[in-house]
């Protein structure tokens, strides 16, 4: 048991390390990145946890951390605390972090450890696609990594997972 809150989902199939899940609401703080190796945007979004905001509010650190990949885009999110959900978060100093609301979505992911990398993602990427594709699942959009552990992790222990919105 992780001693950090996650966002909040329901397993509502499972097939060795894929799932599908129903996932509620939540909030994330997120920076615009070039590339998910960089850490300009951890760090940005860690110092608005660490109280770079108007209040000066320190934000639990939370599980995972997520990348957006879109095509020539990506992200870096930290999720906010379930007790952020029903008030407004402190508005961030930063100007590139911003405050992003994930609506309650059906979600399928593929689990796998290690370390991440582009060859690593991708062919991660297709075997989900393939499994919902076999299950008669449509994906929606793009997709996005999720990473649970800190960098000094041993590679062997991590939690990543492949995350991509599913109609219906």
């Amino acid at each position: 048991m992780s001693r950090y809150e996650t966002a909040p989902y329901e397993i509502l199939e499972k097939d060795g390390s894929f799932e599908i899940r129903s996932y509620a609401s939540f909030l994330t703080a997120a920076v615009a990145e070039s590339s998910i190796s960089a850490t300009n945007g951890f760090n940005k979004v860690f110092s608005y946890i660490s109280g770079n905001n108007e209040t000066g509010e320190r934000i639990a650190m939370t599980i995972p951390v997520i990348n957006d990949m879109e095509e020539g885009h990506a992200t870096t999110e930290f999720v906010m605390p379930s007790s952020l959900n029903d008030k407004i978060p402190p508005t961030p100093r930063d100007p590139q972090v911003q405050i992003h609301q994930y609506e309650a979505r059906i979600v399928g992911a593929f689990l796998f450890s290690g370390s991440i990398s582009e060859a690593k993602i991708k062919a991660n990427e297709a075997k989900l696609r393939e499994w919902l594709a076999l299950k008669g699942r449509q994906p929606i959009g793009s997709f996005r990594l999720a990473r649970y552990n800190p960098p000094f992790t041993p590679p062997a222990f991590r939690r990543n997972e492949i995350l991509i919105d599913l109609e219906g």
